[in-house]
């Protein structure tokens, strides 16, 4: 006997304890859960599977231990369930939540059964004894006590070799799971994934025989032999579908034909002569260097192919208020662009380039499988489904020694061809047909190295005299001006025409005098990108200016000075640290102890990660609370501020000025504390980066940190490639694993886990959540509403009891509410029931807001989720007898924001 779950059509359990199990691990935390039981036509609706299973546990106690599958035969109700058609195969998979789970299950009450029939379609249906004593024990008729002992034993025979078959199926499906588990080196969801795609195939292939086995029957009523022989025929002459994919060429072949797989283009760099062995010599051979490229136009396609994303295209950019950046779209470059100006909808391209080592060895062949990579993604995307990593998509791919001698141009070259069509408009099929596109590169990301190689710039800029591809600064200028005004600013017009100076030098002493002097190596093929300025397309990245370069530099002076001067303990430093209470969030990026050999070494580094600093800085005022109000520490309150304004996702125009002398300040105050220690590079960047924001919006729309996220999924399969091509055995990967994603599950992977449930709870008192609707939402009519422990919404988890959430403003100062309950009501609105925190101020000592938790008997309050004043989930601890919620990001324009917003 086997059950069958009807919410998706795939799961098949032996048990009924096994179905309940997959019920609640697959379908209790969907927001539309809704389950009716069915049994004997109970008419029990359930909103919570705890309820409903305790229902089943309660008033069909009989179904758990020997209960019979739906689909007996024995009702009116079961009769009607068979005869209904069979389930579209496209919704296989898919949660539906109006068939009763248990739809034709009967049940009887007598303390003994006889099976006495066995179905076509192999479920045991049990049948009542025909007569009984006064006791209710079931009394069978003398004369037929023989005939019913034949019965049981026959059917218990049966029902012994059917016990025996699931047995052996049951074992190969394990012994299945464990080989590809174990053998291919999966992890657990992998394997998850692979049985889950299994069962869906067996549930289509279940439907397929049956449909078959059905027209056969309908054919051939009379006649049972030649019923018996074309039913035989069916299984002979059925055909494996496994058989077209049963070679890697054959598999390669298919998946081309229904998937539309993009394949690379293989494009060669240059030739090069090698020995190569052939039997038991050695020969002389041709070997081929090469680069690999995704066309960007079908890869365009591939991702149009679903239809949510193609919508966000053609919507157009959602600009914010005026005095606000919150977007690319807000900055002076996207409205004075000539394609983006006249078509706001064309596609916003973004680069991103950067050099990974896969299996990082040492020694002599450290660099030997350094890898160029180059991904895209599209600044028409929505921010919060931007930074997934089903929305950056490879572009190109090369070996970095390959690139020693012909340099980057040739890739540039390969993605200008692909530009220049798509700048004049090109035919792009999509979901909802052939369209004309228009598209330009709106910015170039990476750190400081790759941009300076792509755009053609000195990559060490120690050896340039013009330091910076910004403008025209030296080293002497840097030490002693703070002010972007200062420095003579570059453009393109005169970066082409430096460019056009080297390259008609006379002789390669003038021509490197040039070079040194400019700060520029060649002349680079992003010149000649349609409408592209590399001088402002290139912005600075703030993960590798501030997190891995000024904070660690600065905190390291400060902590040495600190240290040595006896004004601060290393290793009471160090016990706050590790002692010191972190979020959730940020347990898994909390800082390592800084050592004495770290303080001590010649470079800028702190060995921290990025993620690492970025809670460091946040929890730093905390740690060094013991020299409060000494002027070093006002340095990292400096350094603090800014890096809060920087990872502000909205910037106001004013907040963009106070940048601008919060960095002059900054740099001053620096050379004062530390006057033997020279303005390095990174610190210069900052003044370029108001103007940045001006031009292209916030930094964290252009921030490394997640396309660095993507080198992640390359790396895996470092240990089980051959490297004979790795190029071209990781492209192979990647365009499988971006085929899959259009083909898996019912929306592109860029909208999965938007709303991700915990454990769902059933919500008692009713009449309280009406209440609180009506006096803060407006609304009470609703059918059913649960409970959840937990939330994910776009990314930030939300959890009950432990998750602050901004809800209102006062004075400019943002409103904190702990969360104690989130309802899912009529399973599409989510609200947050919170107990409101009395905001104090915003303490400049710790750049931390100071609150005030009020009685816990207060009375809680309702908000809807989708109309938070800010979308991050914040964590309150105590210090010194206060209260106080450390932020990321400057929340002052995110308010100030909120406020224009609804006075409009």
């Amino acid at each position: 006997m086997s059950w069958r779950c009807v919410i998706c059509f795939v799961f098949m359990a032996l048990t009924l304890k096994s179905l309940l199990s997959h019920i609640n691990r697959a379908h209790g935390r969907s927001p539309d859960f809704r389950v009716i039981c069915g049994i004997d036509g109970c008419a029990e609706e359930y909103r919570v599977f705890n309820s409903f299973y305790y229902h089943i546990k309660r008033t069909h106690a009989l179904y758990l231990s020997t209960g019979c599958p739906p689909r007996s035969g024995t009702t009116e109700t079961n009769r009607e369930l068979t005869e209904q058609p069979d389930r579209d195969p496209s919704q296989i998979g898919l949660e539906n939540f109006d068939t009763p789970i248990f739809s034709g299950c009967t049940k009887r009450e007598p303390l003994t059964t006889n099976l006495v029939h066995q179905p076509a379609h192999g479920v045991v249906v049990f049948e009542e004894p025909q007569g009984s004593n006064s006791t209710g024990d079931a009394v069978p008729p003398t004369g037929d006590k023989q005939r019913d002992s034949d019965s049981v034993t026959q059917n218990t025979n049966m029902e012994g070799c059917h016990a025996s078959g699931e047995a052996n199926l049951t074992r190969r499906a394990t012994a299945f799971a464990l080989n590809i588990r174990e053998k291919c080196h999966l992890s657990q969801r992998s394997v998850n994934d692979i049985v889950s795609g299994v069962q869906q195939y067996q549930a289509s292939l279940v439907d397929v025989l049956k449909n078959q086995m059905k027209k056969v029957f309908e054919k051939h009523s009379g006649s049972m032999e030649q019923l018996q022989a074309e039913a035989m025929a069916t299984f002979d002459n059925f055909t494996d579908p496994f058989l077209r994919v049963a070679t890697t060429y054959m598999q390669n072949r298919t998946i081309q034909e229904l998937f539309s797989q993009v394949e690379p283009e293989e494009i060669v760099i240059s030739h090069t002569a090698c020995r190569v062995k052939s039997g038991n010599s050695r020969v002389l051979a041709i070997k081929k260097k090469c680069f690999y490229y995704v066309p960007l136009l079908q890869s365009l396609e591939q991702l149009f192919t679903d239809s949510r994303i193609l919508s966000m295209i053609a919507i157009g950019p959602q600009k914010c208020k005026d005095g606000f950046l919150y977007d690319i779209v807000d900055g002076e470059l996207f409205k004075s662009h000539p394609l983006f100006s006249v078509r706001p909808t064309a596609l916003q391209l973004i680069l991103y380039t950067d050099e990974i080592e896969i299996c990082n060895p040492l020694g002599s062949h450290a660099s030997k499988n350094k890898l160029l990579m180059v991904y895209y993604t599209l600044g028409n995307i929505d921010p919060k489904y931007r930074s997934k990593l089903a929305a950056i998509r490879l572009l190109a791919m090369a070996k970095a020694n390959y690139l020693t001698q012909c340099g980057v141009d040739v890739i540039l070259e390969r993605i200008q061809k692909d530009l220049d069509l798509l700048y004049h408009g090109v035919k792009i099929q999509t979901v909802n047909g052939e369209m004309d596109m228009f598209g330009a590169l709106i910015s170039i990301c990476g750190d400081t190295l790759a941009q300076q190689e792509l755009a053609g710039f000195k990559e060490g800029v120690g050896f340039a005299y013009s330091k910076c591809r910004h403008c025209e600064c030296t080293f002497e200028d840097m030490q002693r001006d703070f002010t972007e005004n200062s420095f003579v600013r570059r453009t393109l017009d005169m970066h082409v025409r430096q460019c056009l100076e080297i390259e008609k030098a006379r002789t390669d002493f003038l021509k490197n005098s040039l070079k040194t002097t400019y700060g520029i190596n060649r002349k680079s093929k992003l010149v000649d990108f349609p409408a592209f300025d590399l001088i402002q397309q290139t912005p600075q990245d703030i993960m590798h200016i501030v997190l891995e370069g000024i904070a660690p530099m600065e905190i390291k002076c400060v902590l040495k000075h600190l240290i040595l001067s006896g004004q601060m303990d290393l290793d009471m430093f160090n016990d706050a640290m590790l002692s010191f209470p972190y979020s959730p969030l940020d347990i898994r990026d909390r800082p390592c102890p800084i050592t004495v050999n770290t303080l001590a070494s010649n470079d800028n580094k702190l060995k921290q990660s990025s993620g690492q600093m970025l809670v460091l800085l946040k929890i730093l005022p905390f740690l060094m609370n013991n020299v409060e109000g000494n002027v070093y520490m006002q340095l990292i309150l400096e350094v603090i501020e800014i890096t809060q304004i920087l990872f502000a996702p909205v910037i106001s125009l004013q907040t963009i000025s106070r940048l601008r002398l919060l960095i002059e300040q900054h740099l001053k105050h620096f050379k004062q504390l530390f006057p033997d220690n020279n303005i390095i590079p990174k610190q210069h960047y900052l003044l370029h980066l108001p103007t940045q924001i001006m031009s292209l919006g916030p930094m964290v729309r252009h921030m490394c940190m997640r396309f660095e996220s993507k080198h992640c999924f390359f790396k895996q399969w470092s240990s089980k490639l051959n490297f004979k091509n790795v190029c071209k055995s990781l492209v192979k990967h990647n365009q499988m694993f971006e085929c899959s994603q259009n083909v898996n599950g019912p929306q592109h992977p860029i909208f999965s886990s938007e709303r991700e449930l915990g454990p769902v709870l059933e919500v008692k008192n009713i009449q309280h959540v009406q209440g609180k609707m009506r006096d803060f939402v407006g609304d009470d009519k609703m059918q059913h509403v649960v409970s959840v422990k937990w939330l994910v919404l776009n990314g930030n988890k939300y959890t009950c009891k432990k998750s602050l959430i901004v809800t209102k403003v006062n004075d400019n100062v943002p409103e904190f509410g702990l969360i104690q309950d989130i309802l899912v009501v009529n399973s599409s609105f989510y609200c947050f029931e919170y107990q409101p925190y009395d905001t104090l101020h915003l303490n400049r000592d710790f750049l931390a807001y100071e609150v005030d938790v009020p009685n816990l008997a207060q009375a809680t309050e309702l908000v809807d989720a989708e109309k938070l004043v800010d979308f991050t989930s914040y964590y309150s601890f105590s210090f010194k007898s206060s209260m106080y919620v450390p932020v990321k990001y400057y929340l002052g324009d995110v308010i100030a924001l909120h406020r224009s917003t609804n006075d409009s």
